[in-house]
Parts: structure tokens; C-alpha cells; sequence
């Protein structure tokens, strides 16, 4: 098991026993050794995922603010990676598409490659990243002030900048979704995001089942912004008609 892998699995274990577990818990449950959980857990708490205290861990509770883009790569690969792979039919060869900083669209990456001349445009700094080393695309970082914890690039200059281009597509995610609409835990995030849906054709909203129970506390958009809407698993059944009875297309 490597290093991400095994700790996207103690993020998910210390999520099922109610955010805390003891590092024997880990240990004997990840098959690894103590030296080898602590040294995990260590650069967990560097990056504001969890804190450790006295052989126990807990994670640092969730709120409406944007997480860390090392927690973000980590929590619920598995449902961000069966959504990339929903969205392959959905990108053809010659698209102009803008990309938020999310790592749920950074799972794209690797469909991406395998089109021909693509114009990406994009503020995320991983995304771009991703892409360095593909030559069959055209590539646009946004320019702007830097979030450090997100890597992402934002403010009035990245705003500006987008409103250069014409998208057929602008594929995003959120930090939350509800019955009344979709949220981010980043007003700076949300109005870049914005942008991008303003100067794009049609939106594609990339959302796993889990952000249902998330909250956000700035709106992004209303469900008939979306033409398209992405997730690895249904809604719940009030929020399952809400989006049905608003976006075009849905994709589980």
C-alpha cells in the first residue's frame, strides 16, 4: 500500500469511528507499523487533516471553509475516480473547456491526455501540473493571487482573465450541495467559478454522494445553472427530485 493510499484509508477510518481511534487501531487495521502510522499521521497534522494526542488521533472538524488540497486529493478518491471515468464520453477532441482547481476534476487528468487539441484553461495550479507533460493540449493557467492551501489561483485579475475566452465547457465542482442550490466554502473560489459558467456554453457540476452532508456558506449557482450534474451515487430522495425536476442531463 503506498503513502496516499494508506492515508486516504486513515482518513476514512478515523471518519467511520466518529472523527478519533487510537494509532494501535490504525496500525493493526492498515496492516502497518506503528513507526510507519505515526510518520503518516505526522504529515496528516502538517497539513491541518487531523491532530495527534498521546497515542490517540483525531481529525480537525469540517466546516463550511475551503479544506486543504492535501486532504481534498485523499478524502473519497474511489467516488472521485468512478466520476472521472462517467465523464470520458462527455469531452471530445477540440474542445475549449475551463477547469476549476478542484481535485475532483483533477481526476480528468488522465482522460484529458488522451484527446487531441484541447484548450484547457484552468486556475488551478495542480491541474496544470497534471497537464505540464501532455503535448496534444493547449494549456492556460489563470493569472491571480495564489491560495496556498488550495493551490488554486483567484481574485478580480483571474475574473478578468476568463471573460477572455469562449468555453464549450466549464467542468466544476462544489463544496456542498442542498435542495437550494449548489455552495462554496471559498467566496474567492465561488467567484472565479462563476466566471467560468458565465463564459462557458454549458456547466457540468462533478459532485460526489458525500457532499450532501457538507455545508458551504456561498452560493454558486442555482441547479437550472447546470446543464449536466455527475455523481458516483444517487441523492437523497428530496434533493434526487430537485435536481431531476432542474438539470438537463444526470449522470450516477
Amino acid at each position: 500500500m503506498g503513502i496516499n493510499e494508506r492515508k486516504r484509508e486513515i482518513v476514512e477510518s478515523l471518519n467511520q469511528h466518529n472523527g478519533f481511534a487510537s494509532i494501535n487501531y490504525l496500525s493493526k487495521k492498515l496492516y502497518a507499523s506503528r513507526s510507519t502510522i505515526r510518520r503518516d499521521l505526522m504529515s496528516l497534522e502538517e497539513d491541518g487533516i487531523l491532530k495527534r494526542s498521546h497515542g490517540y488521533v483525531s481529525l480537525v472538524v469540517k466546516s463550511a471553509k475551503e479544506s486543504p488540497i492535501s486532504m481534498r486529493q485523499i478524502e473519497n478518491l474511489d467516488k472521485k475516480q468512478i466520476i472521472a471515468r462517467k465523464m470520458e464520453p462527455l469531452i471530445k477532441d477540440g474542445m475549449v473547456i475551463f477547469l476549476d482547481s478542484s481535485s475532483t476534476v483533477c481526476q480528468l487528468a488522465p482522460i484529458l491526455k488522451t484527446k487531441q487539441h484541447l484548450t484547457i484553461i484552468t486556475n488551478g495550479i495542480n491541474i496544470a501540473n497534471e497537464l505540464s507533460h501532455a503535448q496534444n493540449l493547449t494549456c492556460f493557467l489563470c493569472p491571480g493571487v495564489l491560495k496556498h492551501k488550495s493551490l488554486s489561483i483567484v481574485g478580480e485579475f483571474t475574473s478578468q482573465f476568463i471573460k477572455n475566452f469562449h468555453a464549450e465547457l466549464a467542468i466544476l465542482s462544489c463544496k456542498a450541495i442542498q435542495e437550494k442550490g449548489i455552495f462554496e466554502g471559498d467566496d474567492s473560489q465561488g467567484l472565479v467559478k462563476k466566471s467560468m459558467m458565465e463564459n462557458a456554453e454549458k456547466t457540468i457540476l462533478l459532485c460526489d454522494s458525500t457532499k450532501e452532508n457538507a455545508v458551504g456558506f456561498f452560493k454558486l449557482a442555482d441547479f437550472h445553472a447546470l446543464s449536466c450534474l455527475v455523481s458516483d451515487a444517487p441523492f437523497s430522495p428530496s434533493l434526487q427530485r430537485a435536481l431531476k425536476e432542474q438539470i438537463p442531463m444526470l449522470f450516477y
